[in-house]
């Protein structure tokens, strides 16, 4: 069974490369950054080897703690290339879990991330060479482990967040998610606002390195070192911890997979409700006051309040502007202006987001569509939604970032510059949706997957959406820069041309993504059905 499960990989990645050239190029790509990755990876070698047992220990602790989050959180935020090995794909077939398993996992091992830190870990893995072929041996071996775990965790997490997002329970999970995200950033952040990264480093990574070598992230990875000193008890329970911790994985994802064959798309938690919040939604500030635009509007609040693929990507969202604001000020020690960029980001993330909005809706287009012309009308409607809850959400964040800096001379100007970038991002977000759509996973689908073929024109549209709006959101950024760090007098002039530019972008992008909507509805529906 594993040479017809990766026979089935192999001949659907030779179709796609001969199909799609964009393919091969990203894979040669791909390939030529591994060789260009060689040169740091023997830096890191040679600098490691130069010190002692403890020091080369605590570095390969801290490298596969990172990257063994890394394994973990991306999937979540960033949609894999393909689900051409999805377990739910397997279901028509009729073969137990048991069978594909092996199959799977040998498929996962062999794609190009899991090759890379392969070839990492051996690496800089190598550092104990010097120790004898024994230390070397039980350090390959607990890396190997460390591996396995990686790329089997990866997998389980993102079968486990579908189940999530899909559950009744999934607003209450992504609620509880980044409220407990939020909470281990604040206090991370808090330290490194307090003791500022040096004092950080000086007082607490030791005791951290420590603690991350006694658990899966980094035991196997301090195998090496107890091995090193002579500590074989300890270099054993370690390699035994990781070892057993990949074999709880390989179970959950076992689990997993017996699950998706036999358990039927989920397109909904089946709740008894008093009200229709679609045909009979009640009245909110943001939704259009015609006929048409507030029913679509009412169905697209509905998915941004259940919808797995919404709630994924809302999270994603939030990703960068806390990324930035917990790690990139308080490491690089930045003047506390720069927190103003948080808001700002979040604005054009929430925008810029929506460039796939009407591929989330695939389902629902052909209702649109045989409706008759009413482009404007449904773009309305779609982008109104996101406005109901994004704008509160920017101009909360906007206020609190000002809270936190006590400029509160500075709140009319990022308030109007953040408005702005929304209002410009929603708009070019609402004519590339429509003019460059592709394939997403559809409702009840794995929502961290892409479908097969589809990734080209989402790379297509997504560099180009991207490019289009590093064009045109400076105009809107600018005034608000100089405001402060030239004249504040500027800062009206932002606040004026925020609100007018991102105004009119929205309305005017709003505006001619219904046009084109109106003129290519039937390609629209062949290219995300």
């Amino acid at each position: 069974m594993v040479a017809a499960v990766l026979g089935i990989r192999f001949r659907t990645a030779a179709h796609l490369l001969r199909r799609e050239w964009w393919r091969a190029l990203l894979t040669g790509f791909g390939v030529l950054w591994v060789v260009m990755m060689l040169p740091s990876l023997v830096w890191i070698r040679a600098a490691l080897a130069t010190q002692d047992a403890q020091i080369r220990g605590d570095g390969l602790v801290a490298i596969a703690a990172l990257a063994g989050l890394g394994w973990v959180v991306v999937p979540l935020v960033v949609a894999s290339l393909d689900d051409t090995l999805d377990p739910a794909r397997f279901r028509i077939v009729g073969v137990p879990a048991r069978a594909i398993l092996p199959g799977l996992l040998v498929a996962a091992l062999l794609t190009l991330p899991a090759v890379f830190f392969a070839l990492a870990f051996a690496v800089i893995g190598s550092v104990w060479a010097d120790e004898g072929w024994a230390v070397q041996a039980m350090a390959y071996a607990g890396l190997a482990a460390t591996l396995l775990c990686m790329i089997v965790g990866a997998r389980v997490t993102a079968l486990w967040g579908t189940r999530l997002l899909a559950s009744r329970r999934a607003k209450l999970v992504t609620a509880a998610t980044m409220l407990v995200g939020l909470a281990i950033g604040a206090v991370i952040a808090r330290s490194l606002f307090i003791e500022g990264l040096s004092g950080l480093v000086e007082t607490d990574l030791d005791t951290l390195l420590a603690q991350l070598a006694l658990t899966p992230l980094g035991a196997g990875a301090a195998v090496g070192r107890s091995a090193a000193y002579g500590d074989w008890w300890g270099a054993a329970w370690r390699l035994g911890l990781q070892a057993g911790w990949a074999l709880l994985l390989v179970g959950a994802w076992h689990a997993n997979i017996a699950r998706a064959l036999v358990r039927p798309l989920s397109r909904g938690s089946g709740a008894r409700r008093r009200q229709d919040r679609v045909l009979d939604a009640p009245p909110t500030l943001a939704a259009p006051t015609d006929a048409p635009a507030a029913a679509v509007h009412a169905r697209l609040r509905r998915a941004w309040l259940s919808d797995p693929r919404y709630l994924a990507s809302l999270a994603g969202v939030l990703l960068l502007p806390a990324s930035f604001f917990i790690l990139v000020v308080p490491v690089f020690d930045l003047d506390g202006r720069w927190a103003y960029a948080v808001p700002l980001m979040l604005a054009a993330s929430v925008g810029w987001g929506r460039h796939n909005d009407v591929a989330f809706d695939s389902t629902g287009l052909w209702l649109d569509v045989v409706s008759g012309r009413l482009g404007s009308a449904v773009m309305r409607g779609r982008m109104s939604a996101t406005v109901a809850w994004g704008l509160p959400v920017t101009v909360l964040v906007a206020l609190a970032t000002v809270a936190w800096t006590g400029r509160w001379e500075d709140a009319g100007s990022l308030l109007g510059t953040t408005v702005g970038v929304l209002g410009v991002s929603l708009g070019i977000a609402a004519v590339f949706a429509v003019a460059t759509p592709y394939r997403t996973p559809a409702p009840g689908q794995n929502p961290f997957g892409a479908e097969v073929g589809s990734v080209g024109a989402g790379l297509a549209a997504q560099l180009v959406s991207s490019a289009v709006a590093m064009v045109v959101l400076p105009v809107v950024v600018a005034p608000f820069v100089l405001g402060l760090v030239v004249d504040p007098r500027w800062g009206w002039g932002a606040a004026v041309a925020g609100l007018a530019v991102g105004g009119a972008a929205y309305l005017g992008g709003v505006t001619l993504a219904g046009v084109l909507y109106d003129k290519r509805a039937g390609r629209l529906l062949a290219a995300v059905a």
